[in-house]
């Protein structure tokens, strides 16, 4: 068991909110030649690796280290320094030039989309459920295991990226009812290899998809309503990633069909005419996954089940304004580079 994992206790959490503010940071930012990287070095923090286990310090306003795990101990430390120390302000940060941003932002007059995921289940009726602990026969049996796994089966959530230019390739050359256009492959495959992927569903890490694994990322808009004042379009399609579902294969553990995704994609985008910019864009994609989820040695995980079981995604327009709605797609700039092809044409 993770010892990050186990930090996370309700005691724990309880204390986190009620004394300490956090922030994460990435091992780039600590190490970055500018005002933020030279901050952070001089608390330490770029001398921390970041591991599987997960690694926090505890640092004061005027940059002092002062532990790490948050605990009575941090809190018995900052009391004893001087009150200038421990008030906001103590340490000015300048802003940052461009040149100096090593965190990027969103594409300027682009999209940002809130992407949402969630492990499902059905219940006897066959209706879709909340997935639960007992869903999962790789998951730990003792309870203090159960409940730190269970902290996987909730809603995660990260952020998608159109440039304005591929903002603007929604719109259809003809504003009449029932007009329809095929979604840029681009912007289809980035759906099916970057952010519909089961993988990222739990964890927000990796799992980005090689292209030669989309078997079908295909999206179609259709007209569905043109007013002087909206443009409404009804978004369909199609993803399929991976192996090809084989009941018979998808078995657990360690079974010997790979892993596999498939969903229909259903959504609603709408444009304000006058103002010349989107106010909606919501889809979701109730999808199926199965065979062999593969850990570093590529054995089952704990999220492995038998057979094809759901797990669902949607998309959501942001407006990219505030801080934790800017943070980069996966979470990190290198997910976004022209060798992952995210941005690619």
């Amino acid at each position: 068991m993770s010892r990050a994992l186990t930090f996370w206790t309700d005691a724990n959490i309880k204390l986190i909110k009620e004394n300490f503010i956090c922030a994460a940071v990435p091992t780039w930012v600590a190490r970055a030649k500018n005002p933020e990287g030279e901050f952070l070095r001089a608390a330490g923090i770029d001398k921390q690796w970041v591991t599987s286990s997960g690694y926090k310090s505890c640092v004061s306003a005027s940059g002092k280290l002062l532990g790490h795990d948050p605990s009575a101990k941090v809190l018995e430390a900052f009391a004893k320094l001087p009150e200038l120390e421990r008030k906001p302000g103590a340490v000015e940060v300048p802003e940052l030039a461009a040149s100096e941003q090593v965190i990027p932002t969103p594409p300027e007059g682009g999209m940002v989309l809130k992407v949402h995921a969630r492990l499902l289940s059905r219940g006897e009726d066959g209706q879709l459920r909340h997935a639960a602990g007992e869903d999962f026969p790789l998951m730990g049996k003792e309870p203090k295991d159960r409940k730190t796994w269970l902290l996987f089966l909730q809603p995660n959530t990260e952020y998608m990226w159109l440039t304005a230019d591929e903002a603007k390739s929604l719109l259809p050359a003809k504003l009449e009812k029932g007009e329809s256009q095929t979604v840029s492959a681009t912007i289809a495959e980035r759906i099916a290899r970057f952010h519909f992927t089961p993988r990222r569903a739990i964890t927000s890490e990796g799992g980005i998809i090689n292209r030669r694994e989309v078997n079908t990322a295909k999206l179609t808009l259709t007209v569905e309503e043109v007013t002087d004042a909206r443009l409404r379009l009804r978004l369909h399609g199609f993803i399929h990633t991976g192996t090809t579902f084989d009941a018979e294969k998808a078995t657990t553990p360690n079974g010997p069909l790979g892993f596999g995704f498939q969903s229909p994609v259903h959504g609603i985008v709408e444009y304000d005419r006058a103002k010349q910019t989107f106010t909606r864009f919501d889809a979701v994609a109730p999808g199926e996954l199965w065979g062999r989820w593969g850990d570093a040695n590529n054995k089952s995980l704990f999220a492995e089940r038998a057979g094809s079981t759901p797990v669902g995604f949607a998309l959501e327009l942001s407006k990219g304004d505030s801080p934790t709605e800017r943070i980069p797609p996966g979470g990190n700039p290198a997910y976004i580079t022209r060798s992952t092809g995210y941005f690619a044409e």
